[in-house]
């Protein structure tokens, strides 16, 4: 009767570590967010707005829809999309993975069709984004928002400036080196800070460390 008791408390003991494990497992992958195909009603919803026929954009099948994890400027836990290359999904994961980790804040992360594939009214609502099929403002040349392999953070918090031109507008109050370093606001993107130690950990590039023009919230495999 002991050899039968002392076997089914073993018994136990394993399924218990067993499920502790697989409960583990469950929990990891939420943290990390999952990739998985476009849905139908989404790619109706891309056609002429953010996927464009006439365009060289990507493949359905070449794009990853992306259900990420992240925490809201309130500190809570949300939950977001967005749309990169399937080639860089799994890596995309990890990076905000990295970032919900490191306790850093974001505003909103929605695919840029909501916003009518409106880059301008994107950036205006702080909309963390990637994929749109697009050009490079002012050019004939497609950006990487339109190979999926660009990524823009609260873009409010961290806009793009050249001279004197900021764009969201309200990223003004965040557009100069002095103002950025004095504020201690949310959502901010600064050299050497876990967001841009992430990115950089996968190779890659940060706007905030161009030249002649600063993008703050810009990230991109190619570092364009």
């Amino acid at each position: 009767m002991a050899k039968t008791n002392r076997l089914a408390r073993r018994a136990f003991g394993a399924v218990v570590v067993g499920a502790g494990l697989l409960a583990s497992s469950v929990s990891f992958a939420q943290d990390l967010g999952n990739a998985g195909p476009i849905p139908d009603a989404m790619w109706a919803k891309m056609q002429g707005v953010s996927w464009h026929s006439d365009l060289p954009c990507p493949a359905r099948d070449d794009l990853a829809l992306l259900n990420v994890p992240y925490n809201g400027f309130d500190g809570l836990p949300r939950e977001g999309q967005l749309i990169v290359a399937t080639s860089v999904a799994d890596e995309v994961l990890a990076i905000m993975a990295d970032l919900k980790t490191s306790g850093f804040r974001i505003g909103l992360m929605r695919p840029v069709h909501e916003f009518l594939g409106d880059d301008g009214r994107s950036m205006a609502a702080n909309n963390t984004s990637a994929f749109n099929c697009r050009f490079v403002g002012g050019t004939s040349r497609l950006s990487q928002h339109a190979r999926g392999l660009a990524i823009d953070i609260n873009p409010v918090q961290n806009p793009y400036v050249k001279g004197g031109y900021t764009s969201p507008d309200a990223g003004d109050a965040f557009d100069s080196s002095a103002e950025r370093k004095a504020t201690d606001a949310p959502g901010l993107v600064r050299a050497g800070d876990a967001v841009v130690s992430a990115f950089k950990a996968r190779g890659w590039g940060w706007g905030g460390d161009w030249s002649s023009s600063k993008d703050y919230q810009h990230f991109s495999k190619n570092g364009n």
